[in-house]
Order: structure tokens, then sequence, then C-alpha cells
């Protein structure tokens, strides 16, 4: 070997280098989905697109305005006793399944309201 001349290995035999990992967030998106059926159904449904470049933080908030009513359907009265239950979303639905390309990823239950009490953070002993 010459002086100027060093010694090297080609790349493709580097089968134990580690390989690099993006480890830093360029930019977040947050989008607004609506359901794709109307909300006057007994189930809602949301479509949420994949994309193969980007990474997608399935980061869910579900906002929900409504109003409470009597049985009677006429509107609350202050001197009427009313309250609301602890997690009051979750009591709104008794099932909930979540579905990523065709697959089910979570086990959908008619007592979903209970297991989400109990898998409350808060309420844990």
């Amino acid at each position: 070997m010459y002086a100027a001349e060093v010694a090297s290995i080609s790349s493709e035999f580097e089968i134990f280098a580690h390989k690099p990992v993006q480890t830093s967030v360029l930019g977040t998106i947050e989008t607004v989905y609506k359901p794709i059926a109307p909300v006057e159904q007994n189930y809602l449904e949301f479509l949420i697109p994949g994309d193969k470049d980007n990474y997608i933080r399935l980061y869910i908030q579900l906002y929900v305005r409504g109003k409470f009513v009597s049985s009677s359907g006429n509107n609350v009265d202050v001197s009427d006793h009313t309250g609301i239950t602890n997690n009051l979303l979750h009591s709104l639905f008794c099932q909930c399944t979540v579905v990523l390309n065709g697959t089910t990823i979570t086990q959908s239950s008619e007592h979903y309201n209970y297991r989400s009490y109990i898998e409350t953070p808060d309420l844990r002993y």
C-alpha cells in the first residue's frame, strides 16, 4: 500500500452497523375529521386515510356539543336537581371499536362504559 491510500471496507459488508433513525419531529399537523355518516344514526364512523410517507399519531380527541333536557324533552330548569356521572363522555357510548386497515385493534364489547371507568388512570387503586 502507498502512504496516501487508506484501507476501507465497502458499506455493503457493514451488516452490524447501526442504521440511522430519525428521532426528531420536523413538524406536526392537526387535522379535523368529521363523521362520514349522519350523527342521527346509532353509531359514529370516521375515516382517517393512511399515509406511507408520514407517521400518524392517533391522538384522538372527541368534541361533543349537546344540551341537557328532561325526559319530556323540555329544557332543564334551574330548580331541577340534576347531576352528571363520572366519565361523562364514556357514559354516552356503550361500544367503541377501532379498526385500522380492516383489522380490529380494540376488543368491542357492550360494556365499554364500565371498562373505560375501570381503566381511567385517576381512579386506579
